[in-house]
């Protein structure tokens, strides 16, 4: 009896090391099987911005451009979109990630600019040929959705004082400044996704509803898990995360029209 127990037992937990195994395998494959599938996203994506109809025809050759000509190029062309820019009614938004500026423009004046405390951006945006540079940053950009934690118009509700008393009561009332979480998203036009994030001394204690946010966001990733699993490849959006202060992250982001033009200058 004491044989036989010893062999179920050891067949029972030869039986779990073979499925924990089994599950390690599948895990490491897929994730094997996604990088690869991202590698071929980003190339994929590369290969079809270098072959846009402007992009191909330019007669720019990045050999005879060194670092002064590359900066000299950026100016030129972020000057150029600010340009086109500023024959819009309405206004629009300008990224200079060279001098770290953030800046609301109208008519091509500047309304409002900000400091850009920190920001991140995707290499590949780094590794564009100067040709394919001119076709994604030589022209405006549009925003073609919004994702943000704080509405775009807020709604204020009140009530309507009894008498002449209350009314010069509540207009003398300070209400208590209320401080929000403000990180929003845009996705525009040339694929790009643009992530800006308001942080101060303030936002710390609520660190993390922001990273709730990002996080939801994020789990939009699982689609390209599940097309990789497929043997698709998935699609990819170039990331440009901003970093800015907190009051001014809402008030450009409620400021700005419903689909705003965008200009960038890495």
């Amino acid at each position: 009896m004491s044989k036989q127990k010893n062999y179920n037992s050891r067949s029972f937990h030869l039986f779990r090391n073979y499925i924990i195994y089994s599950i390690l395998v599948v895990i490491i494959g897929i994730v094997v099987q996604y990088g690869v599938f991202s590698v071929f996203a980003v190339r994929q994506k590369m290969k079809m911005f270098d072959q846009q109809v402007d992009a191909a025809l330019l007669p720019i050759n990045e050999r005879h451009m060194d670092s002064v000509l590359v900066d000299l190029f950026k100016k030129k062309v972020f000057l150029e979109t600010r340009f086109q820019m500023s024959k819009a009614d309405s206004i629009n938004l300008s990224i200079n990630l060279k001098d770290s500026i953030l800046q609301l423009e109208l008519k091509g004046v500047v309304i409002k600019s900000t400091k850009i405390t920190d920001f991140e951006v995707d290499q590949f945006l780094y590794q564009l040929k100067p040709a394919t540079y001119q076709h994604l940053f030589g022209t405006q950009s549009q925003v073609k959705s919004y994702l943000s934690t704080i509405n775009k118009a807020p709604i204020v509700v009140k009530k309507a004082p009894k008498d002449t008393t209350e009314a010069q009561a509540s207009s003398v009332k300070m209400e208590p400044l209320k401080t929000e979480v403000v990180h929003w998203m845009l996705k525009l036009d040339k694929e790009i996704i643009l992530k800006i994030e308001g942080s101060d001394q303030y936002s710390q204690s609520d660190w993390w509803i922001g990273q709730k946010f990002w996080f939801k966001e994020n789990m939009n990733s699982f689609k390209n898990l599940k097309e990789t699993i497929r043997f698709k490849v998935p699609e990819y959006y170039p990331v440009i995360r901003l970093v800015i202060s907190e009051s001014d992250a809402k008030a450009i982001y409620r400021a700005l029209p419903a689909k705003p033009f965008v200009g960038i200058r890495l």
